[in-house]
């Protein structure tokens, strides 16, 4: 099901990335590229699995009409002191290591709200995003695998998010809040494994 729901992101995602729609707008100018560094902190059943963790993103903007854009792009954190949890193996449950890499890979919709009547530097953003969640494990090495058996999981899932953005000329400051169901797609992960998570973090956009 999740090679599926990649298919379709992957469709949504090139067919907007290659068409820009800029006529409601006489101005085309604005910023296209968004370099982003922060932190993650989860939160929930999710804040014991990793501590306050540093995060870093790129994305490129496209506009659809007026003050509305789609930002297509990924952003990752390196897990902090992260747990062992448990996964299923065979029949016994063993914990496995972080490799201490997670990913998201998505879309962004923002809606730009300005600020001043004199200048369009200073600015509010309010982003709503999906896409594909990956946080990528490996199984204990003194475990014995058989052929075709998997020597690492990889927590595949999708994402929500919504966060808000506050823009002056070519920085900015963000916080998001994302829901990603880990253990939805993998049933040799540990029950209740969590989900929610907040970024914060600064923004240069050019």
């Amino acid at each position: 099901m999740m090679n599926k729901l990649f298919l379709i992101l992957i469709c949504i995602i090139s067919q907007f990335a290659f068409s820009q729609n800029d006529k409601s707008s006489p101005i085309n100018e604005y910023e296209r590229i968004y370099v982003e560094a922060g932190f993650v902190q989860p939160i929930g059943k999710l804040s014991n699995k990793f501590e306050l963790s540093p995060s870093f993103g790129f994305w490129f903007r496209n506009k659809m009409d007026r003050e509305d854009y789609i930002d297509f792009g990924f952003n990752f954190f390196i897990p902090k002191n992260p747990i062992e949890p448990n996964f299923k193996y065979r029949d016994s449950v063993v914990q496995y290591k972080s490799s201490h890499f997670a990913i998201n890979i998505g879309t962004r919709f923002a809606k730009v709200i300005p600020l001043s009547q004199r200048t369009t530097n200073f600015n509010l953003e309010w982003n709503s995003g999906i896409g594909l969640a990956l946080n990528f494990y490996n199984a204990p090495k003194e475990l014995e695998f058989d052929d075709g058996e998997h020597t690492k999981e990889v927590l595949t899932t999708f994402y929500l998010s919504q966060g808000i953005k506050v823009n002056y000329k070519n920085v900015g400051l963000q916080c998001h809040y994302q829901w990603s169901p880990y253990n939805l797609f993998n049933d040799q992960v540990e029950k209740d494994f969590g989900s929610q998570s907040l970024m914060f973090g600064i923004v240069y956009r050019q």
